[in-house]
């Protein structure tokens, strides 16, 4: 089942992020893995099921325009399509099955270090240190 996951969810990453070569060059499905399980582990063991379980739904229930195979085994613009079905669905479970995938995907791989590199998170918070707010709430909790 874990290889499953893993190949579907990099799949799912990787459509997300077509447009943008860094993440199809930089973020490789090992690493990719590795945080994405890290982030499934921190969920409580019910809801860690269900996460995993709604990626085996969306990665093998294919939009009426394709032929039945894994979405990881699918060309790009039927992947494309395929989210866009789960999307745009007019069920509401639906959207909302595709948006709690898509949060945890996105998430996972914003926290590998060279996509916050990639994307200046350093900077931001050495920057954000210097604000009047954060010291004061540092005084009054001490």
């Amino acid at each position: 089942m874990e290889p499953f996951l893993k190949k579907n969810s990099y799949a799912i990453l990787k459509t997300l992020f077509d447009d943008d070569p860094y993440w199809l060059e930089k973020i490789s499905i090992d690493n990719f893995w590795v945080e994405f399980k890290k982030t499934l582990d921190t969920l409580p063991p019910l809801k860690r099921f269900a996460f995993a379980l709604a990626i085996v739904i969306l990665s093998i229930i294919p939009p009426p325009y394709s032929f039945f195979s894994a979405i990881h085994n699918s060309k790009l613009l039927v992947r494309k399509k395929w989210l866009y079905s789960w999307e745009q669905s007019r069920w509401i479970w639906r959207k909302s099955l595709f948006l709690g995938i898509r949060i945890l995907l996105v998430g996972s791989a914003l926290q590998l270090p060279q996509t916050m590199v990639h994307t200046n998170y350093h900077e931001f918070l050495s920057e954000r240190e210097k604000h009047l707010c954060l010291k004061v709430r540092e005084i009054n909790n001490e």
